[in-house]
């Protein structure tokens, strides 16, 4: 006949076996990823030196498989701002994300200064992607989110050269909320992902520490 104290012994197996693997996972199991998250302030239409738009607005998270992106700022309001060309004031209002990605910030014309010029500079193996779009009404926030993955294509104005993200923890990345105006059902959703406008007409974030 088993004493009590025999089952004890025999209960608190299972929980050893546990703590036991527990040690081993946290000992000899696969490493998480690092991760690293900026902030920075979005800028009004045409770039930092407009002033800010929106503090801390735009943060940006790195880690070894990918960049992601979320930026949340007050709705623009409809004929308040420069539309570019092709775009008339409505609500709602489309708006798209965009990210111009510098794989190698130290090669860019003005080392870790990289600018629109640095895009047709093949060492600095630059993209540009589309990170996010869709309409929004009026009043509230916009909010924009995406993910880069390493080693998705990249696309580019003609003449540039693009690469695929290759170094998502230290790329300069810029962010640009480019406005499409009045939502147009017959357009979508190519609406929502086709370049439009220029700097000029862009609310601007940039992540350049690393």
């Amino acid at each position: 006949m088993r004493t009590k104290r025999a089952i004890r012994r025999r209960r608190s197996a299972p929980l050893a076996l546990v703590a036991a693997l527990a040690l081993a996972w946290t000992s000899a199991g696969p490493a998480i990823a690092d991760v690293t998250k900026e902030t920075a302030d979005v800028s009004n239409q045409g770039g930092p030196m407009s002033g800010v738009y929106a503090e801390d607005a735009a943060v940006l998270t790195r880690q070894t498989d990918g960049l992601s992106i979320r930026v949340s700022i007050p709705v623009p309001q409809p004929d308040t701002y420069p539309y570019p060309s092709g775009a008339t004031p409505g609500s709602p209002e489309v708006f798209t994300g965009w990210a111009f990605v510098f794989n190698n910030p130290e090669e860019c014309i003005v080392p870790f200064n990289c600018l629109s010029a640095d895009l047709f500079v093949p060492a600095v193996a630059a993209g540009v992607y589309n990170f996010a779009g869709h309409p929004v009404g009026a009043g509230g926030n916009l909010v924009l989110t995406g993910h880069i993955q390493v080693g998705q294509p990249a696309i580019g104005p003609p003449g540039s050269t693009m690469a695929p993200l290759s170094n998502p923890e230290g790329a300069h990345v810029h962010m640009a909320i480019a406005p499409h105006g009045q939502l147009d059902p017959a357009l979508m959703p190519d609406q929502a992902r086709t370049p439009i406008g220029s700097l000029p007409f862009w609310w601007i974030a940039l992540f350049e520490e690393t």
